[in-house]
């Protein structure tokens, strides 16, 4: 358990650690306080300050968690991009059928099979995409559809079909982009990445009007369950980064990209927030708010700046640059579904005009280019290189 002394005046933190008598070992945490020039460095704080008192766990074990609805979307990507991927095959043809996109898409009438679904869910991906990219994901799903379905249809530049990756294949479009990647990625920010930091981290999900007193069964209240959601939407166990197994989407990204850019901090500051929430503890709430957003955002640029040095890697192999290309693409744009991200959306379209969308004509130069303006924006410099 880390131990909280937090004062609503804490403008100074002390941290340290001791071992409990159990096994288990402990972290306590003990905030500073500061009145009058006067400070504390010990358990009790400066004179007329109200001190909380509250655990914070060593992984995201709370009780009355839940966010079922977010493990549901997450499995529903994983098995639309598993169907587009079904595209790739250069042995027979195989016709991609633009209803079952969009039935998968809204959970209208398409069943869920496999041991991600042992009932079927009741949620779904379009009604928690972001308004403007729902209309660009049914136009793929159409234009992905149209262009599948012919195994000896040779993709070239403007001209849609399959190219070799690796032992494989992989359907891309007239400009070179790869469709699952696309959707796979694209989803991850215009849905999970949108949904987890402007939704259900915004004042309308956990702000000082949400209620935090009214105890659900198995939710917590309003305002723990929402942001409950937004850790859902972020695809780990409980207990990473110690556990990676199982991870999923952003999850995965982030843990990619720690050892350079300490993403997996992340964590404790989801750890700590739903504990600053249930202790009723605003600004311990408002810090980590501001540090999940920072870090997640800071996960998705370095692993567009990654992608974009796999493509200078790859240059010349036209799977391996369109793959990589296609995911950088899609990090990149889901830059813009942050509303309080550092990355402006200007930002996002500077990086995208400097690269150019046809990755057939793509040059080192441009890539270089946007890979460059990226770090800047993203304060990912020192380390741009090495991603």
């Amino acid at each position: 358990m880390k131990k909280i002394f937090l004062s609503v005046l804490a403008i100074a933190l002390l941290t340290g650690c001791k071992k409990e008598d159990d096994d288990d070992t402990t972290t306590t945490t003990t905030t500073t306080t500061t009145t009058d020039d006067t400070t504390s460095t010990d358990d009790t704080t400066a004179t007329d300050d109200t001190t909380a008192d509250y655990d914070v766990p060593e992984t995201y074990n709370f009780s009355n968690v839940s966010y079922g609805g977010q493990t549901d979307r997450l499995n529903m990507l994983k098995a639309l991009t598993a169907y587009i991927k079904t595209s790739h095959n250069d042995s027979v043809d195989v016709k991609l059928d633009a209803s079952v996109l969009n039935n998968m898409y809204a959970n209208d009438g398409y069943t869920w099979t496999g041991d991600d679904f042992p009932s079927q869910p009741t949620k779904d991906l379009e009604s928690k995409t972001e308004a403007d990219a729902q209309a660009e994901v049914i136009a793929l799903f159409t234009e992905m559809a149209d262009n599948s379905g012919d195994k000896d249809a040779v993709a070239s530049n403007g001209v849609a079909g399959l190219v070799p990756r690796g032992s494989g294949h992989i359907l891309v479009n007239a400009k070179g982009q790869e469709y699952a990647q696309l959707i796979d990625k694209g989803l991850m920010g215009s849905c999970f990445y949108y949904q987890g930091t402007s939704k259900y981290l915004s004042d309308e999900k956990i702000g000082d009007a949400v209620d935090n007193e009214t105890v659900a069964d198995e939710k917590g209240t309003d305002k723990e369950h929402h942001f409950d959601e937004a850790f859902g939407y972020f695809g780990v166990p409980i207990d990473f980064p110690t556990n990676t197994e199982g991870l999923l989407f952003w999850g995965k990204y982030c843990n990619k990209r720690d050892g350079l850019a300490n993403t997996n901090d992340i964590m404790d500051a989801f750890i700590k927030g739903r504990a600053a929430i249930s202790a009723k503890d605003k600004s311990g709430q408002d810090a980590a708010v501001a540090d999940i957003k920072e870090l997640w955002e800071k996960a998705a640029a370095a692993t567009g700046v990654h992608y974009l040095n796999d493509g200078l890697a790859n240059i010349s192999n036209d799977g391996d640059r369109i793959h990589s290309l296609t995911e950088g693409y899609a990090f990149i744009e889901a830059l813009r579904y942050n509303i309080d991200g550092s990355v402006t959306g200007a930002d996002v379209d500077a990086v995208l005009a400097a690269l150019g969308d046809n990755f057939w004509t793509v040059t080192e130069s441009q890539i270089e280019a946007a890979r460059n303006l990226l770090a800047e924006k993203a304060g990912l410099e020192d380390i741009k290189t090495d991603l």
